[in-house]
């Protein structure tokens, strides 16, 4: 977070909700204060809501979940933001370009447990997302949830297109055009994805951005 240029903040009422809203801020220097760019948009997450990543369990309260692999719930926390990816060739740093045959593995018993990688290189015996084929990775943007296989803790979370009506299984969705424009946001710059319920802002002290805290 002290090294980040850019930074996208996901705020939902509670860890129970499945639609967001996403804000985007950047700044110049480590040292200097946030600005925000653009309006705060809806987003998509789990169709269970959110729940603490693991990292964060010194911020759980009473009986608020934490993830596990399958709960279908988007990690709550403060990440860092991967590399880029989609179908199409594309001049952005680090890009990946999906094949037909690129999966993302889904079974913590995998040492390639949460990656993405060749379905023809794991076998079929493996638990996997085939994400070359679905067009709803036709573009995206990997969050680099930490991977704990021992604990079913992972979860292959991005950015990306879904219905906006329906939640997902853990991730977070945008129209596509939106993520084509964090896509661009994040290129060549440390960002981070801060997804935070705003009945806990308070008890990340001064993570986030003023305006974040103070309009909740």
């Amino acid at each position: 977070m002290q090294t980040a240029r850019r930074l996208i903040v996901v705020t939902v009422p509670t860890l129970t909700s499945s639609v967001g809203k996403l804000r985007l801020f950047k700044r110049g220097r480590s040292d200097a204060g946030w600005s925000v760019v653009g309006a705060a948009e809806p987003v998509t997450l789990g169709s269970r809501g959110a729940a603490w990543g693991r990292a964060f369990r010194y911020l759980v309260a009473d009986d608020e979940p934490i993830k596990i692999e399958g709960d279908k719930r988007t990690p709550a926390g403060i990440y860092a933001i991967g590399r880029p990816f989609g179908f199409a060739p594309s001049p952005l740093a680090g890009y990946l370009r999906l094949q037909s045959d690129s999966v993302c593995v889904e079974e913590p018993s995998s040492p390639a447990y949460n990656t993405i990688t060749s379905g023809i290189a794991i076998g079929q015996s493996v638990g996997t997302q085939n994400m070359g084929m679905m067009t709803r990775y036709r573009r995206g943007l990997i969050v680099d949830y930490p991977t704990d296989a021992e604990d079913r803790a992972g979860s292959c979370i991005h950015i990306r297109k879904k219905d906006p009506t329906s939640g997902t299984a853990g991730c977070l969705t945008l129209p596509e055009n939106r993520v084509a424009v964090l896509q661009k946001f994040a290129n060549k710059h440390p960002t981070v994805l801060a997804l935070i319920p705003e009945s806990v802002l308070g008890r990340l002290g001064d993570c986030l951005p003023p305006m974040i805290t103070e309009s909740h």
